[in-house]
């Protein structure tokens, strides 16, 4: 029997990602070839759409944001 506060924490947590991608669907993308050299990158998040702001340093391209990920890491996002 699943524990019921697992099921209710992903279920919690499918909502918010739900609610996430809505929220994120109508935001216009920041081309990161017109900005200025040293400004940080822009990336998106594969789970949600969010952005995902690095620093021009940064050594590789993140593919989710950090409650994405923490989904992805417990198996709730695919």
């Amino acid at each position: 029997m699943p524990d019921v506060m697992t099921t209710q924490g992903k279920d919690a947590a499918v909502k918010a990602l739900e609610e996430r991608r809505k929220a994120n669907k109508g935001k216009p993308r920041i081309n990161n070839s017109s900005l200025h050299a040293g400004s940080p990158m822009y990336f998106y998040c594969i789970g949600c759409g969010g952005e995902i702001v690095v620093p021009e340093s940064y050594t590789s391209k993140p593919d989710c944001c950090r409650e994405c990920e923490a989904m992805k890491k417990l198996g709730w996002l695919t």
